[in-house]
Parts: structure tokens; sequence; C-alpha cells
């Protein structure tokens, strides 16, 4: 079983060597299998990272979704149908899939859930797909990530090259060495399943408009549906910039920032217009439950369900902050939990959850179930709970932008993954300046493809900054918008600038 990963990452080796669609213009021939080789390798240390360092599984992404896909894989042995239903999503929702199998996961149930699709639900399922060829070997799965996310990143690649070659490698060390990138796009996690999607639909999107292959309408389609089953935010953030690049191609090069200023605004005006059309889905109430969410997820603590045996409607919630888990006293013998006298905690009705009160002084006897208990994240932000308001929105914004492209500032780096994310972020600002201050006038083509990765870029950080109040999540959810930045950069820097002042740099 040592073996099996080693074979398969040899078998995706003869398989990039093989197709045509990996051999990258600008790249020798063995570089794009190298740099595949090296995302094998980050996902190894990724896994050991959270293995090692960080020992505590049932709180890993790495682990909590790949331990509930044995849950769904299991039932392939005894009852098949149920496998291939909850596989592809197909008359699963009912009570007795509930009971069975989603109650038993840890994570099929968000913490707080909303009405927008539950992409956990995706990576447990691409997880329970694998474990068919991967015999649980945790491994596997991340060499077939790895795979994923490199397919991706090479339609990402083909996009950009062209209007970049006289960069020569750098385009290829920005998109595949680019630490966060090649750090969090390689483990079996979300982000190698975005730049998937991502990479692959403006890929075939791009060569749609150039070519004028309307037939590529299909994969464009099917790869925005991954995107929306595996974060949602992200298909918001990239559908003004194509919305841009469309009204470019069939009105012409001319008065590109005008048009897409023309985009910003109509997706602004359809956002405050959205609730009028689709009752209940305000983007802005959205945006503010959504930041709520997390923020009592930083916070930590625990949530604990009053013994609905005596009567569901008379059933409560209890919240006390993780600081105080000390105080909730675990019964053996009948496995429920007690709130120790004398505490303060939150409760409120499971029938009416906003009928909220605070229990000061308990003496409260209740037996509980524990729903859930997580630790308090150790870099949570000093952020106000948004309202679900334009105007308090839009005001956010600009601090929202800033915290993703920014923060942690390097006194803000405690803990290794947060120092390695301060690194990267003066040396993501020191690129951004360079090009900054030898940027020039370019041509209507290569504008247009700037303010394509400008937008999707601002629109992406606005929403991961208003709604995520922790940096460590900051550094994970902004890196699909990292290659399109530092690509906007090269876009508008003037290589003779830098030829003249600095030619051992441009030799290098």
């Amino acid at each position: 079983m040592i073996l099996l990963p080693f074979i398969y990452a040899l078998l995706a080796v003869f398989f990039i060597r093989r197709v045509s669609f990996f051999r990258l213009e600008g790249l020798g021939t063995w570089t794009p299998s190298l740099f595949f080789l090296l995302k094998v390798v980050a996902g190894t240390a990724l896994w050991a990272l959270y293995t090692y360092h960080y020992s505590d599984s049932t709180n890993a992404d790495i682990y909590k979704y790949f331990s509930d896909s044995e849950i769904m894989f299991n039932a392939l042995d005894q009852h098949p149908g149920d496998y291939f239903r909850m596989l592809f999503g197909i008359g699963n929702d009912t009570p007795y899939f509930d009971t069975q199998y989603y109650q038993v996961m840890d994570h099929w149930y968000r913490e707080f859930d909303s009405n927008l699709y539950n992409d956990s639900h995706t990576i447990i399922r691409f997880n329970a797909f694998v474990r068919l060829f991967s015999y649980g070997n945790y491994h596997v799965h991340t060499v077939v990530m790895c795979l994923l996310s490199f397919t991706g990143l090479c339609g990402l690649y083909k996009v950009f090259y062209p209007l970049l070659k006289q960069w020569g490698r750098i385009p290829g060390w920005i998109i595949f060495l680019f630490p966060s990138v090649l750090f969090w796009s390689s483990g079996v996690l979300k982000e190698g399943f975005l730049f998937f999607g991502l990479g692959l639909m403006l890929y075939h999107f791009f060569r749609m408009l150039n070519n004028k292959q309307w037939w590529r309408m299909l994969p464009v389609a099917a790869y925005a549906l991954l995107l929306f089953v595996t974060k949602f935010y992200l298909l918001v953030a990239v559908v003004p910039a194509l919305l841009g690049a469309l009204l470019v191609h069939f009105t012409g090069k001319r008065l590109v920032i005008l048009k897409y200023g023309i985009v910003i605004i109509f997706y602004g005006v359809a956002g405050l217009l959205t609730d009028k059309i689709f009752p209940g889905y305000d983007p802005f109430e959205v945006l503010a439950i959504k930041q709520h969410d997390m923020l009592n997820l930083a916070r930590g603590g625990t949530y604990l369900l009053s013994d609905t045996t005596v009567n569901l409607e008379k059933a409560w919630i209890a919240y006390l902050p993780a600081e105080k888990r000390a105080e909730i006293i675990p019964d053996r013998d009948s496995g429920f939990y007690h709130i120790r006298e004398g505490n303060t905690f939150m409760a409120w009705s499971v029938m009416n959850l906003s009928d909220t009160l605070s229990v000061t002084g308990s003496r409260d006897t209740t037996r509980y179930t524990l729903l859930s208990d997580f630790p308090k994240a150790n870099s949570m932000l000093d952020v106000k709970p948004l309202e679900p308001t334009f105007a308090d929105i839009t005001l956010h914004t600009p601090q929202a932008i800033w915290n993703t492209l920014a923060r942690p500032y390097p006194w803000e780096g405690k803990g290794i993954l947060l120092l390695l994310a301060a690194l990267e972020n003066g040396l993501l600002l020191g690129v951004l300046l360079f090009c900054i201050l030898h940027a020039s006038r370019i041509s209507p083509e290569r504008m247009n493809l700037f303010l394509f990765s400008l937008v999707f870029v601002l629109v992406l950080f606005s929403i991961t900054g208003l709604t995520s109040p922790v940096m460590g999540a900051l550094t994970r959810y902004r890196i699909p918008g990292l290659p399109f930045l530092l690509f906007a950069a090269l876009l508008v820097c003037d290589i003779e600038k830098v030829k003249k002042r600095f030619p051992k740099l441009v030799r290098f």
C-alpha cells in the first residue's frame, strides 16, 4: 500500500507526458512533469503539517471530509444503490439517508446552514469516489487532487502566456511555484477543485471567443457548475469579469475601461434588485449572515441541544464560549452532558432561533446532547459585524480588500503558517509595487485581460475579506486570485524599462 501513491504519481506523469494539453509554450519538455511532482511533494508536506504539527484531526480540513467519505463509501458493500445515490445526489434527500449516513458524518451538515448549496458535499463525494481505487490510502487522494489542480493551472497558463511571452519563464514560476498557491492547491482540499474548474472554464471561454468555437460553451457551463457546487462565491466573483470580456468582444476593443465600468455598475444594480426578483435571496443579507456565521465559528465554543425526548417544541440550544468548555460535565453512563451550576450561557428555542436569552447564575439540571465543539481561532481580525445593506457593505469593502491582500502583517505572524503568509505578503506587495513603478501604456488586448483579472481579484478579495474574520482563513481563500493579480501586474509592467534599469535581473 505504501507503493500505491508512487504508482499513481508515475501514471500521472506518463499521462502528462503523452497528452498535448500539457505541452506548455515557453517551458521545457520535462518541466510540466517536474511541476506536477513538486505539487505532490507540497501536498504531502501539507498532510505532514496537519498530521504531526497541528495534530487535531477532527478540525483539520484535510481529514474532516476524507473521514466522512468513508461512511459513504462503506455503503457500497451492502447497499451499492445507496452509495451511487449519495455519490450523484439523486434521490438521497430522504429521512432514510439522513438517519443511516448523514447524521453519522461529522461534516455533511454545516455548523451554521444557509439557503446556499453546501459545498462540503462536493469534497466528501470526491473522496468517496477516489476510494474506489485508492483502497483508503490518503496519499492517492493527494495525487489525484494534484493532477486536477495542475490541469486547471495549465489552463490558466495557456490563457495568459501568449500576452506575457516577453517575460520568459516568469509566468510559469508565478502560476506553478508561488508559495501559497503551490501549497494549498496541492492538498485534499476544495482549492484543488477551484483551480481545476476555474482554469479550464477560462481556457475554454477565451478559446471560444478567440477562435469563435461556440461549442466550447458546453465545457464553460460544465466547469461553471463545478465552481457552483465547490465554492459559489468564486463563481460570483468571476461572472462580472466574464461579462466584461464578452462586452469587449462583441463591441470592439475601444474604450475597454468604460465597458468594464459599465459591467460593474450593472452588477451592483443587479445585486440591489435580486431580492425583488428572487425573494429571500438578498446578496447583502447573504454576506452579512455568512460573516456572522464565520464570526461564531472563529469565536469557538460548544453548542448543546436539550433532551428532545421530552418535547421537541420545548427544546432549546445552549451555547458556551470556548473558554468555558470545562464547565460542561459529561455523564459517562447516559452519554448526556450537564452545565455546571452557577454559569452564564446563551440559549434559544429550537423552534424559534430568534428567541434568544442570557441565562445568568444557572441552576440548570437539563440533560444535553453535544451538537458541536470547536476551538477559538488564534488569528481573529477585529471586525465589526456587517449590516445587510448596500451602504454598510460598500463602506467596509476597501478594508476587506486590504485585509485579504496584506494581512497578516509581519508582527501578526503567530505560528508557522501565519509567519510564512506574512513573508509572502511582503513578496507580493514588493512585486506589485515594482510593476507599478515600471508601468506604461498597454495595447487594448492586454488592457482587456488586465481589467478581466483586476475585476475578478477585486470582487473575490471583497467577498472573502467581508465574510472571513480570520487571517489564517484569508490566506487560503484568496489564493485563486493571486495568479490573476500577479499576471495583471506583469501585463502593465514595461519590460524595456526593467531591462534598462536592471539588466542583470532580466538576464537571470
